[in-house]
């Protein structure tokens, strides 16, 4: 037996001991089915014989036929004789003529006619599938020339065209698996007699099978009979259990599963009959629940690292993880191996990976040897530490009862430091701990005030980490909301990528809960994600549960999730000046911005990077690694950010959302990140006067003096169009600084309306522009609203609101369709009119100089833009 397979004991007796395995069960040979078949032959003769005399019939079969009937040995001729028998004979078993012909003619006899039996049809020839009206052809099974009465037909070999189950007797498993362990277990000079003599009955695809199926040890029929090209299915699972040779994996299409076709694989290919199993795990098994538990079994006997990079993945099919579980703990060193280059991954395959690598480190620390050098060396168990002898009051006491996980032992997870690192959590308040987690108690929280947060997350995250590489039990899930109470910023980088896989997953309900976990972690990264998920994705129904979850938060607060937002832009750790320090040692590396806050790193000498570099063999081998690491936590973080919080700041200003001067300067200005964007903008306040932000973070007005806005004025981003006369003056002057902005203000195209069409209720010069159907509908789904007061969806208009409460409305004809999204009809613009509520007719119309003039610019922009 190969070594590389442990093939479960149950399945050992299907194995052929001529092909590599052991002993089957022993076959006894029944002499009153003998003597049955022997009656069946004598009752069949007359049919055969007319069919024999059929003008279509086969030469070689009448030969064969003839001989039977004559008293000549023949396994053809012995072999239709059965088959008649089955087909025209009541109550015939055909097992029973496998006896007769080895009692009266020996193994080697009886294998030959089998294999002559496995290619005989009887009757007509089903009719040829012909092409239909369209040309497309269509096989219809069982479709044959209707005989007359009494008629019999002819012999004859099957085709492609013959479905096999009519002929399939001679093929079950019962039949040909009787006779295969028969010849296994004859002695070599009768073995090899049967195979000499069946080489001569190897004459189409069904019998090459058949013989390859009796006869494993011959490789070459094996070769032979994969490179048939019938389409009949007849024989399949017999050819898979004659392979031996990995050259004949890559020629397998399919894989039938039964204990006995995935035993004679392991035991004939070993480790090469992976493909198959991997192929055969993944196959669509349409509700046939034993097939794939028999697929993990025949896996799991193999030892080979590809076993665990293909379960991580497949976790969400039913029977894996617990699968994946069982095989770490059979190779714990190929899964080590195999396991290491995910857990850095920010994805589910990266979050299961880790938790079992650091489960197997927890229980055998010298499995840290077969890790590749740096590879998940943060899952190793942490130097201990004495123990703390004076915990805070929430740790002291016994564990909770019934709140026990054999996954969540504390002795297999990181340890949890006291504020100064000098000391840890005994094991006593470390499970006083796990069981406040798991009642979701909230004063487990309070633990964050005496413990050091970066090793009580570390903590948290391994516990989630084990608890889904065991497949996320929902009678655990609070594994998943312990994240909330003891989570970090580190934590919500980690866990936001899985939050947007999970509803493409079927795990919604997990993705919803997830929210709360960043709602309790509550820092402006977690904000900042949340907010993120609320607008990202293609989910509407969970994009909607996480703007749901941000008006909670903000409803706490006492602020509008406006105000939130502002609150929820991250420092990222910048210094006052926007900046950040990357000290490698030897070497120092300052972190600026660009204008669309793409980090840059700058030498000493003033080079710009768009990278941090790789730390050398000169820097300090601590400090050039963190700094590293800490650059590209900040680039990764930056890209949910900046592209968000610029198109927010656009939106503001379009919005003439406005702010107070003492929350400008300290959520602005003064903000390490945003102040970036903040001098990249003019400004206005509520009474007209325009400034820009200096580098000193003064306030500077057109002509550069300094300026200081009101206590009670209101501030916001200057639209072009409020600028007047000045546009042109501050474009020039930002030309001059050499001021790239975010996003298009200065340059933005302006459209005011004249004093004709301020009074009018209808505005002319944008009524017959066509958009295309796919640029109209984009707006609905923007800047632009086409839902009724109801919720439901109304194609006929577009409509946005202005400050006041105004609403510019388009009617659209014909009208968006609520389901095409790809295409439909180009939407010409009937009206464009104004009023208390949109509708596709003007209703209420008011004077188009009522809407505030950026909204009605905006508006006019849009339109004029999509019809170009």
């Amino acid at each position: 037996m190969i070594e590389t397979v442990d093939i479960p004991v149950e399945w050992r007796e299907h194995l052929h001991p001529r092909h590599g395995g052991v002993a089957g069960p022993t076959v006894v040979l029944d002499e009153k089915a003998a003597r049955r078949a022997r009656g069946w032959d004598r009752a069949a003769r007359p049919i055969a014989e007319e069919m024999a005399a059929h003008e279509r019939t086969d030469p070689a079969l009448r030969e064969a036929v003839r001989a039977w009937l004559d008293g000549v040995a023949d396994p053809a001729g012995a072999a239709v004789l059965a088959a008649v028998a089955v087909k025209h004979l009541d109550g015939v078993d055909g097992a029973a003529f496998v006896d007769a012909w080895v009692l009266d003619h020996g193994p080697a006899f009886a294998a030959c006619a089998l294999t002559e039996a496995s290619s005989v049809a009887l009757g007509p020839l089903p009719k040829p599938a012909r092409p239909g009206p369209d040309g497309v052809i269509r096989v219809v099974m069982h479709s044959y020339t209707t005989p007359p009465k009494g008629w019999r037909g002819e012999l004859r070999r099957m085709t492609s065209r013959d479905h096999p189950h009519d002929h399939r007797w001679i093929a079950e498993n019962a039949v040909v698996k009787r006779l295969r362990a028969l010849l296994a277990a004859a002695p070599e000079d009768e073995y090899r007699d049967a195979v000499a003599r069946l080489a001569a009955h190897r004459g189409d695809p069904s019998r090459r099978r058949t013989a390859s199926y009796l006869a494993p040890t011959e490789p070459a029929w094996a070769d032979e009979a994969l490179g048939d090209r019938s389409q009949a299915v007849l024989g399949h699972d017999h050819l898979l259990c004659s392979l031996s040779t990995p050259g004949h994996v890559g020629r397998i299409g399919w894989t039938p599963v039964s204990p006995g076709v995935l035993a004679t694989l392991l035991d004939g290919l070993g480790a090469d009959a992976f493909p198959l199993l991997e192929r055969a795990l993944a196959y669509d098994y349409r509700g046939i629940d034993e097939a794939r538990p028999l697929v993990l079994k025949a896996l799991l006997a193999i030892a080979d690292e590809r076993l665990f990079r293909v379960l991580l993945g497949h976790m969400g099919i039913k029977g894996v993880p617990a699968a994946l579980e069982e095989a770490a703990g059979r190779y714990p060193v190929e899964a080590v191996r195999a396991l290491a280059p995910f857990v850095h991954e920010r994805s589910v395959r990266g979050l299961q990976a880790a938790g079992l690598v650091r489960g197997l480190l927890s229980a055998r620390p010298d499995l840290a040897n077969a890790l590749p050098q740096g590879a998940a060396e943060d899952l190793l168990p942490r130097p201990i530490v004495p123990d703390c002898d004076d915990l805070p009051a929430v740790l002291t006491g016994r564990p909770a009862r019934g709140t026990k996980a054999d996954w969540a032992d504390p002795a297999s997870l990181p340890q949890i430091l006291t504020r100064d690192r000098d000391r840890a959590l005994p094991a006593d308040a470390t499970k006083r701990l796990l069981g406040l987690l798991a009642k979701k108690a909230p004063e487990a929280a309070d633990v964050r005030d005496f413990c050091d947060r970066h090793s009580l997350a570390e903590f948290s995250w391994a516990v989630f980490q084990r608890w889904y590489a065991l497949g996320a039990p929902t009678r655990h899930n609070w594994a998943l909301a312990q994240l909330g109470l003891i989570g970090d910023d580190t934590t919500v980088r980690r866990l936001a990528p899985l939050i947007k896989q999970w509803p493409g997953e079927g795990a919604s309900a997990r993705a919803v809960a997830a929210l709360d976990v960043l709602a309790g972690i509550g820092s402006d990264v977690a904000l900042a994600h949340l907010f993120e998920l609320s607008r990202q994705g293609k989910y509407k129904g969970f994009k909607a549960k996480a703007a749901q979850k941000i008006d909670e938060i903000a409803a706490a607060r006492g602020i509008t999730p406006d105000d939130l937002a502002d609150r929820a832009v991250p420092d990222f750790g910048l210094d006052e000046k926007g900046t950040l320090v990357l000290d490698y040692g030897p070497r120092r590396f300052t972190v600026t911005f660009d204008q669309q806050l793409v980090p840059l790193v700058v030498e000493a000498n003033g080079k710009v990077r768009k990278s941090a570099p790789k730390p050398g063999p000169k820097d300090d081998p601590a400090l050039a690694p963190a700094a590293h690491a800490l650059f590209t936590g900040l680039r990764k973080d930056l890209r949910t950010i900046a592209d968000r919080e610029i198109k927010r700041l656009e939106k503001a200003m379009i919005a003439r959302r406005s702010r107070t001067p003492d929350d400008f300067r300290r959520l602005f200005v003064e903000h390490p990140l945003l102040g970036h964007i903040v001098r990249r903008l003019v400004w206005i306040t509520d009474d007209g006067t325009a400034f820009r932000v200096a580098e000193d973070r003064t306030y500077a007005d057109i002509d550069d003096d300094a300026f200081a806005p009101a206590p009670d004025a209101r501030i916001s981003i200057a639209h072009p169009l409020l600028l007047g006369d000045d546009l042109g003056a501050w474009a020039e002057l930002f030309a001059d600084y050499e001021i790239l902005q975010p996003f298009e203000q200065l340059g933005r195209p302006v459209y005011r309306l004249t004093d004709e069409e301020r009074s009018a209720r209808r505005l002319a010069r944008v009524e017959g522009l066509v958009l295309p159907y796919g640029k109209a509908k984009g707006h609905s789904q923007g800047r632009w609203e086409s839902v009724d007061a109801e919720g439901a969806f109304a194609g006929g208009w577009l409509a946005r609101r202005d400050p006041a409460g105004l609403y510019v409305v388009a009617s659209l004809s014909p009208g968006l369709g609520h389901y095409m999204y790809g295409e439909g009809d180009d939407q010409e613009i009937t009206c464009l009119w104004a009023g208390p509520a949109p509708a596709r007719a003007p209703q209420d119309p008011v004077p188009l100089g009522d809407v505030d003039p950026v909204t009605m610019s905006e508006a006019v922009h849009d339109l004029v833009r999509s019809a170009s």
